[in-house]
C-alpha cells in the first residue's frame, strides 16, 4: 500500500513539472514579465524539441535565462492558453537585443501559426515590427492552448529575458522609456558636443579627448540597446558584432591620453608598464574584427578590465603626490567604468545573476563617468586660466610699478574695452529686438499662407504638411489614419443659378458645419480646392470616421441658405479611407484611396459616404 502512495505522488508531480510553463490569459491581461519556461541545451531538432519529453528541459520561473558565453543553441519552451471565446492579440518581448538570432515558433496543436527568425546578425526587415526590440507578434487562437518553442544563437552571451505585453500597455511602457532613454541619452551627448566645442575654441587637446570618451560611451549606449543596429546599419548586421567591442577598448584606451593631459607628476616604476599596456590595447583594436566572436568577446572585456585597472593606479598615485580636483575627478570617471565593465563581465559570463533587464546599473554608470570627464577638463582649464591670469596680473603689477604711463594706457584701454562692449551689448540688444519682429512677422505671414481666406480654416499648404505629420505618427504609435474627402454635390449649378456670392456662402457654409463637429485638437479640416474639403482624423479607426462623415452629411443636408426669400438646399458625398501607415512617402496614398471612394460616392447618386476598399 505504501508503494502505491509513493506512485500516484510521483505521478502527481509529474502532472505538475509538465504544466509549470503554462501561462493562462484572458482579456484583462496587460502584460506578464519574467515569465516562466522550460529551456534545453540538447542538440535538438525542432520535431527533437517539439516531442522531447520533460526529463531534457530544465524549468526556469522568475528570473532571466543568462548561460553565459556558449556556442550551443539553447531552446526554450513554453505554454500559452487563451480562455476568451475571441483571439487574444499580444506581444512576446525577447529583452535583449543582442542576442544573435532567435528562431520563433508557435503551435496550436499540430498546426504552425507563426514562425520567425530575429536577431542582431539578421537584417532589420526580417523583424515583423521595425524596432530596436526583439518583438513578436502572436495571436492566440479563441479557448487555446498554444505551444511557444526559441531556438536562441548567440556567440556574445545567451541571456534570455522574456515577457509578454498587450499592444497599447507596451507601447505606454516603450514611450516611458523612450524618453527616459532618450533624455539621458541626449544629456550625455550634449556633454560630448560641449567638450568637442570647447576644443574648438581653446585647442586644448584635454577637451578633444573628454569629447572622444563621451562620444564611445554615447555610441557604447545606443549599440547596448540595440539603436545602433536599428539606425546606422540596418542592412549590415556584421558590423553590430564589433562596435561594441571596439566601443569598450576604445573608451579605455582613451582613459591614458586624457590622463597625462591632466596630470602633473608621472611615476617612473609604474610608467613603462601602464605606457605598454595601453599600447598593446591600441594595437588590439585594429585586429580585433579578425577574431572569432568568442574570442573577441573576451578580450574585449578582459584588456580595458586590465588597462583601466592600470589607470586607477597610476592616477591613485599621483593624487598621493598631489591632490587636485580634476584628478580626483578623473578617478572617479575610472572607477566607475572599471565598475560598468566588471558588471558587464558578471552579466555576460554569468559570474553572478543580476537578474536585471535594462542594464541600469551600466546606463547611469556612463551618466556618472561622463559628468565626472566633464568636471575634470572644465575644472583643469578654470585652474589654467586662473594660473594665467594670476602669472598676468603679477606682470602688470611689476610694470604698473616701474612705469605709472603703462598703467595709464592700460586703464584707457580698460575704458576702451568697456565701452566696446557697452556698444557691442546695446547693437546685439537691437539686433534682437529687429530678430523678434522679423519672426513676429514671419509667423504672420505663414499663418497667411496657411490660411484660406474665405472659409478661414487651414488650406492645401497646410495640408500636405499635416498629412506627412500624422503619417509619421501614425506609424511611429502604430495607430490608424483616417482621411475624409467631401464635396459639395452639383456645386456647379449653385454658382450657375445663384452666383458666385451666394456660392461663396455655400462653400464657408459647408466649412463651418465641418469645423463645428470636430471634437478632439488633432482633427483639422482642410479646403482642398474648391469646393472640396478634407478631414484629417489621427487615431481614427474606420467606423468612427464613417460615422463623424454621416454626422457632416446630414448636418449639411439639414441646412438651408436663404437667398431673396428662398431657401438653397445642397448636400455633400464623401469618400472615406483608414490604415496605420506603412510609407511615409507615399501620402498620396491616402487621399487617392479616399478619392477613389469620393468618386464611387458621387457615380452612385451623390448624397452619400462611401469607405475604401468599396465593396459592391
Amino acid at each position: 500500500m505504501k508503494r502505491v502512495w509513493l506512485l500516484l505522488c510521483s505521478l502527481l508531480l509529474i502532472s505538475f513539472s509538465s504544466h509549470a510553463t503554462n501561462i493562462v490569459l484572458d482579456k484583462n491581461f496587460k502584460r506578464l514579465q519574467d515569465i516562466p519556461f522550460e529551456y534545453s541545451l540538447q542538440p535538438l531538432t525542432l520535431n527533437q524539441a517539439k516531442l522531447a519529453p520533460n526529463p531534457q528541459w530544465q524549468q526556469l520561473t522568475d528570473q532571466a535565462l543568462n548561460l553565459g558565453v556558449t556556442d550551443q543553441a539553447v531552446w526554450l519552451r513554453l505554454q500559452v492558453s487563451n480562455t476568451e471565446n475571441s483571439p487574444l492579440a499580444l506581444l512576446l518581448s525577447i529583452d535583449n537585443p543582442l542576442l544573435d538570432k532567435v528562431a520563433v515558433y508557435h503551435y496550436d496543436g499540430q498546426s504552425t501559426l507563426l514562425f520567425k527568425e530575429i536577431g542582431d546578425a539578421l537584417p532589420l526587415n526580417n523583424r515583423q515590427i521595425k524596432t530596436e526590440s526583439l518583438l513578436v507578434k502572436l495571436v492566440l487562437p479563441p479557448n487555446s492552448d498554444s505551444k511557444l518553442l526559441l531556438r536562441v544563437e548567440s556567440k556574445n552571451g545567451v541571456r534570455v529575458p522574456l515577457s509578454l505585453w498587450q499592444h497599447d500597455e507596451y507601447l505606454k511602457y516603450k514611450s516611458k522609456f523612450n524618453l527616459m532613454y532618450g533624455l539621458l541619452v541626449g544629456f550625455i551627448l550634449s556633454l560630448a558636443i560641449t567638450c568637442l566645442v570647447l576644443f574648438g575654441f581653446s585647442r586644448k587637446h584635454y577637451f578633444a579627448l573628454s569629447g572622444g570618451i563621451l562620444i564611445t560611451l554615447w555610441l557604447l549606449l545606443i549599440y547596448l540597446y540595440g539603436f545602433g543596429y536599428r539606425y546606422f546599419h540596418p542592412s549590415v548586421p556584421a558590423l553590430q558584432q564589433v562596435a561594441i567591442p571596439t566601443m569598450l577598448m576604445l573608451t579605455a584606451y582613451l582613459f591614458k591620453p586624457l590622463l597625462e593631459q591632466l596630470r602633473k607628476n608621472i611615476n617612473v616604476y609604474l610608467h613603462p608598464v601602464h605606457n605598454w599596456c595601453n599600447r598593446l590595447l591600441g594595437i588590439s583594436l585594429l585586429f580585433i574584427w579578425l577574431l572569432p566572436p568568442n574570442a573577441m568577446i573576451i578580450i574585449s572585456l578582459a584588456a580595458p578590465t586590465v588597462v583601466m585597472f592600470m589607470h586607477i593606479t597610476a592616477i591613485t598615485l599621483d593624487i598621493r603626490t598631489k591632490r587636485t580636483q580634476p584628478l580626483i575627478a578623473l578617478l572617479t570617471a575610472a572607477i566607475v567604468y572599471f565598475s560598468a565593465l566588471l558588471y558587464l563581465i558578471s552579466v555576460v559570463f554569468n559570474v553572478y545573476d543580476f537578474n536585471t533587464r535594462g542594464l541600469p546599473f551600466v546606463f547611469f554608470s556612463f551618466l556618472i563617468c561622463s559628468l565626472s570627464l566633464s568636471f575634470a577638463t572644465i575644472k583643469h582649464y578654470l585652474i589654467e586660466r586662473d594660473a594665467q591670469v594670476a602669472a598676468q596680473q603679477s606682470k602688470i603689477a611689476q610694470s604698473e610699478a616701474h612705469d605709472a604711463l603703462l598703467q595709464e594706457r592700460l586703464a584707457l584701454q580698460e575704458q576702451a574695452r568697456l565701452d566696446l562692449e557697452a556698444n557691442i551689448e546695446e547693437r546685439t540688444f537691437e539686433l534682437q529686438v529687429t530678430l523678434r519682429e522679423l519672426e513676429e512677422k514671419n509667423r504672420a505671414l505663414e499663418q497667411i499662407n496657411m490660411e484660406d481666406p474665405l472659409t478661414k480654416i487651414k488650406n492645401r499648404r497646410y495640408f500636405d504638411k499635416k498629412l506627412v505629420m500624422d503619417l509619421r505618427r501614425s506609424r511611429r504609435e502604430q495607430t490608424p489614419l483616417s482621411v475624409i474627402m467631401l464635396d459639395i454635390d452639383h456645386f456647379k449649378s449653385i454658382n450657375d443659378t445663384y452666383g458666385h456670392l451666394i456660392g461663396d456662402q455655400t462653400i464657408r457654409a459647408v466649412a463651418d458645419i465641418i469645423k463645428n463637429r470636430l471634437k478632439r485638437p488633432l482633427d483639422e479640416v482642410v479646403r482642398y480646392g474648391g469646393e472640396e474639403f478634407v478631414v484629417l482624423l489621427p487615431n481614427t479607426v474606420l467606423s468612427g470616421a464613417i460615422e463623424l462623415a454621416e454626422q457632416i452629411r446630414q448636418a449639411i443636408m439639414d441646412t438651408a441658405i436663404t437667398v431673396a426669400n428662398t431657401e438653397i438646399k445642397f448636400t455633400i458625398s464623401a469618400g472615406v479611407y483608414s490604415a496605420i501607415a506603412e510609407d511615409i512617402n507615399n501620402p498620396g496614398l491616402f487621399t487617392g484611396c479616399a478619392d477613389q471612394a469620393l468618386y464611387h460616392a458621387k457615380q452612385s447618386g451623390r448624397n452619400r459616404v462611401v469607405s475604401f476598399p468599396i465593396l459592391d
